[in-house]
């Protein structure tokens, strides 16, 4: 188990951020001693490493993180309680489908933008290789 301090050092998250992504339950709220403080286990550290990774890497907004956090834990609730219908997973399945196509939107974004970095290297190298002659 970690307290706060250790998961900010292993996250690089502040305190502020780890506490407010707790509050609007993008992780598993965690276990707490008697005297209130916080103890983390490797659940929560996966769960901010993933956010982080989803901001970071992906550009996905904290909105959108929570309704797929959101959505995850009410099919999982569901499942648990066998409460799943037809027309429940139809409605998931469209939510799902919403998160594949946004990502997918993402994906060509961040791919249109990293050939315009190559040709932009590609500009430089030459204009490098002219300067030397």
């Amino acid at each position: 188990m970690y307290k706060i301090d250790d998961v900010m050092k292993m996250t690089g998250l502040t305190k502020r951020t780890i506490r407010y992504y707790e509050e609007i339950e993008l992780i598993t709220p965690p276990q707490r001693t008697k005297g209130n403080t916080r103890l983390y286990v490797e659940e929560n550290i996966n769960e901010l490493k993933k956010i982080i990774e989803a901001k970071e890497v992906l550009g996905f907004s904290l909105q959108e993180l929570q309704q797929f956090v959101h959505l995850k834990k009410r099919i999982e609730r569901r499942r648990a309680g066998g409460e799943l219908t037809k027309e429940g997973l139809e409605d998931f399945q469209e939510r799902l489908s919403i998160q594949i196509n946004e990502l997918a939107r993402k994906i060509q974004r961040m791919q249109r933008f990293e050939q315009e970095l190559h040709e932009l290297m590609d500009r430089t190298e030459y204009l490098k290789t002219t300067l030397e002659e």
